[in-house]
């Protein structure tokens, strides 16, 4: 199977990258939903305790754990919303870049000029994403700090550097200039012809 051009791996890929896609707007939209029921539940129009046991958690990602949902534990639901609204938001510019370069693979003009812009655009949404992630984390344990309360006490917020993240950064920026340069030398070629 070709890597490139109809009928590729690349034609696959693209299928997966439509999928993500629309998995991502599912994702903003349950994120909205849960955001909205917050809100009611801190107004006192819906009870978490009542829906949900008074022994439920709210878990965001591995780093932070909040017990019981309350309205007092909006110094660490609030920010993680925004987590994953940052989250979610740049997984969607990331893939709606990634759609658009698997087009151009797909139609076999791999080193066209806008590549290298999509790759440049998809590594600085990822370090905008991490931190914002940092941000969003110290703002989390500053917010418990100054009105958590014994909310604060039984919170665990653990910092963590992801380095295949930071490599892929990496990765992806040289692969920018591979494209930028690739597309340089083909313009140049068209340019002798």
């Amino acid at each position: 199977m070709r890597a490139l051009g109809k009928g590729s791996i690349a034609e696959i890929i693209r299928v997966g990258l439509l999928i993500a896609w629309i998995a991502l707007w599912v994702a903003a939209a349950a994120l909205i939903a849960m955001a909205v029921a917050y809100a009611l539940h801190v107004g006192g129009i819906v009870d978490f305790g009542r829906m949900f046991g008074p022994n439920s958690h709210i878990r965001i990602d591995d780093s932070v754990v909040v017990s019981p949902i309350t309205t007092t534990s909006w110094p660490v639901v609030v920010p993680a919303f925004l987590i994953g609204a940052v989250v979610i938001t740049g997984g969607m510019m990331i893939v709606w870049r990634l759609r658009r370069l698997f087009d151009s693979f797909c139609s076999g003009q791999p080193f066209a000029k806008e590549n290298a812009t999509h790759l440049r655009a998809i590594w600085m949404t990822m370090i905008g994403i991490e931190i914002a992630r940092y941000l969003l984390l110290a703002l989390t344990g500053f917010l418990l700090l100054h009105f958590g309360g014994p909310l604060a006490q039984s919170t665990e917020i653990k910092l963590s550097v992801n380095l295949s993240t930071w490599a892929s950064i990496i990765i992806l920026v040289v692969l920018a200039e591979v494209f930028r340069e690739g597309a340089r030398m083909k313009a140049e070629q068209e340019l002798t012809i």
